[in-house]
């Protein structure tokens, strides 16, 4: 296939396989051109380099090189070539633009209208927003007058290329001024000696997919970021990272999410260089083989300085102990959305009990809770501990963080935390002992009041603290001479460190000792 002019540096491609020309020149005794090819899969090569005992080039692998006839590779295409093959040439659309519908609505089979005005309005190229021109072996940019070309252009996909350089893909974006979205994935790009020659080119790019790019360390990301100063979404997956270096100042301030996914990272410490980001607010961490997750941190309950502004954090296919680990999750300030993969067994109420572990959470994966929800989740998570509370040193009263011991502190660092808001739980070890006392000693003694018939006076009843709620309602109206049709409204008022609280008891299926409620506490009837 024709391209342009091979030289040393050029990218080209044979069946699939996209490699380096490294020489070019006669291999003797073989007569005519040859170019020496260091090939991207290492597989694909034969040797390194050499042939009859002459070194001709080097190569990444020791099997990566051949040489081949220039016949036998394709040099590529330019840019608007490309689009035009893709936009005006190409009988794929309908089916492409189809099979990108069906797996946006999640549908095998589906019907598109008007498939024939949507090619023809693709194919106006003055009004062409999105290029998608994935493996379309682009080597660059000719004459051609981009600007006047695609006056809208908006998004760029040209992954798996040909492009050899930032240079050459600096040579497409400075003559696309709307460009904000580019995804220059699984392309082998030398990179500047001056990265800064090429920001002016590069710096109106907002949203930068860099996924499997070849050969390229943590560093180098970093250098090529650099040439995007107003970075707000960028993709780094798939780049075989084990290892994060400190984000230089600056660098990111601008940034808000980032997608860092399938890379075997294996320590947490590696993400903890990206905590400084000002702006980020979105971290996908997907299948990077973490272990723990664990801030550095004086004291379990404190919230950590890292990743100030982090709402969103995607966890999923990491070999965690998600307990341990949702317990550190708690310590970031600001996070309102997880995902990290499901319940463990050991735990069968871990969705429940995550809820109420993470302060500031509304959506775990991907289930949206209310804030009675979550309240009800606080709740539970209380009562399901409170033996372990008790038995560690808590108390019912007056609650404090230094009566408790270090283990229960560590396991439950937010237990304290919903002590204190909504009250302790029933200390059912010593209600048990309190069984073989008389009936008249274990009932709850309450103020009954009514704000809507003040003229009733202070009332008294008592209530076993088994005593659902359904059945404490139709206890009141019997008490009260209501209506039995009546809906009553129940909530009570507690007094805790000189604070008082007013509890709604929202579940009828719950009992009183569900809410902690205790002999003293007024319960609030209205109608």
């Amino acid at each position: 296939m024709t391209g342009p002019s091979v030289v040393i540096g050029s990218r080209v491609e044979h069946d699939g396989h996209r490699g380096t020309v490294m020489w070019v020149g006669e291999v003797p005794p073989a007569k005519g051109t040859w170019y020496g090819v260091d090939w991207d899969d290492s597989s694909r090569g034969k040797h390194d380099g050499s042939h009859n005992g002459v070194k001709y080039f080097d190569t990444t692998h020791p099997t990566s090189g051949s040489f081949v006839r220039p016949a036998k590779v394709n040099s590529g295409v330019t840019f608007e070539t490309a689009v035009r093959g893709r936009y005006q040439n190409d009988t794929t659309i309908e089916s492409e633009v189809t099979e990108q519908l069906q797996r946006e609505i999640n549908a095998r089979f589906v019907e598109v209208v008007g498939m024939e005005k949507i090619g023809k309005k693709q194919s106006v190229l003055e009004e062409l927003g999105t290029a998608v021109l994935t493996g379309w072996n682009i080597w660059g940019t000719d004459e051609t007058d981009l600007m006047a070309l695609l006056p809208k252009l908006h998004s760029v996909e040209v992954s798996y290329c040909l492009l050899p350089s930032w240079t050459s893909v600096a040579e497409i974006t400075r003559q696309l001024p709307s460009l904000r979205f580019l995804n220059i994935s699984g392309n082998k790009l030398k990179i500047p000696d001056d990265p800064e020659e090429l920001k002016e080119s590069l710096c109106h790019v907002v949203n930068l997919v860099l996924n499997n790019m070849v050969g390229y360390s943590w560093q180098d990301l970093l250098t090529c970021c650099s040439m995007f100063p107003q970075l707000r979404n960028l993709q780094v997956a798939f780049n075989k990272l084990e290892h994060l270096g400190p984000v230089p100042s600056g660098l990111f301030d601008s940034l808000e999410e980032l997608d860092i996914g399938v890379n075997p990272l294996t320590s947490w410490e590696e993400l903890c260089h990206l905590g400084s980001l000002p702006r980020l607010e979105s971290l996908n961490v997907n299948n990077c083989s973490l272990k723990s997750v664990t801030f550095p941190s004086n004291a379990a309950t404190d919230k950590t300085p890292l990743f100030p502004h982090l709402k969103k954090l995607m966890l999923s296919s990491n070999p965690l102990d998600m307990w341990e680990c949702t317990g550190e999750l708690n310590k970031l300030a600001s996070l309102e959305y997880l995902v990290i993969g499901g319940e463990q067994k050991n735990f069968p109420y871990f969705q429940e009990f995550t809820y109420a572990r993470i302060e500031n959470l509304k959506i775990f994966n991907r289930t949206l809770l209310s804030p009675k929800e979550k309240r009800d989740c606080e709740l539970f998570y209380l009562k399901s501990f409170s033996a372990e509370y008790y038995a560690a040193g808590g108390t019912e009263e007056d609650p404090d963080e230094s009566n408790l011991s270090a283990e229960f502190k560590a396991k439950h660092p937010t237990y304290l935390r919903l002590v204190k808001a909504h009250g302790a739980p029933l200390d059912e070890s010593r209600y048990k002992i309190q069984k073989t006392q008389k009936l008249k000693d274990l009932k709850v003694e309450m103020k009954i009041a009514i704000p809507s018939e003040p003229e009733r006076g202070e009332i008294l009843k008592t209530f076993l603290p088994t005593t659902k709620l359904a059945k404490v309602k139709m206890m009141l109206k019997r008490h009260l001479k209501l209506n039995p049709s009546i809906n009553l409204t129940l909530s009570f008022r507690t007094t805790s460190e000189g604070k008082v609280f007013n509890i709604p008891l929202d579940n009828d299926q719950h009992d009183l000792a569900f809410y902690s409620v205790g002999s003293g506490d007024t319960l609030v009837v209205s109608w």
